[in-house]
């Protein structure tokens, strides 16, 4: 029996996330124990959790990336100021990337 090819097709509408990708940290419910004051924005520098021989581990809610912040940051429980930390894809919203549009012409 032959299996056949699925060929995947780029969405331009899906944010993929990656290294280099900005993104922000949408507010959490109240009752989130590592909820971060306000919705912290920054950069993913690199993968997260990773294991000694470099590989990354998904949590229980998928990749983990290392994000850093614009500016420090604070949990709502009062710790920090964070630089960069851990956060689950899930908690994550890429931004809306730049159009050619966009950029100024010289």
């Amino acid at each position: 029996m032959r299996r056949s090819r699925t060929r995947q097709v780029h969405d331009p509408h899906d944010h993929p996330f990656g290294v280099g990708v900005q993104v922000h940290v949408p507010e959490a419910a109240w009752g989130d124990l590592d909820a971060w004051e306000g919705e912290p924005t920054g950069v993913i520098v690199s993968t997260g959790t990773a294991r000694p021989d470099g590989a990354n581990v998904p949590g229980p809610s998928g990749p983990v990336w290392v994000v850093a912040f614009d500016a420090p940051q604070y949990r709502r429980d009062g710790r920090g100021p964070f630089e960069q930390a851990e956060i689950p894809q899930s908690r994550l919203v890429a931004a809306e990337p730049i159009s050619d549009d966009s950029w100024p012409r010289g």
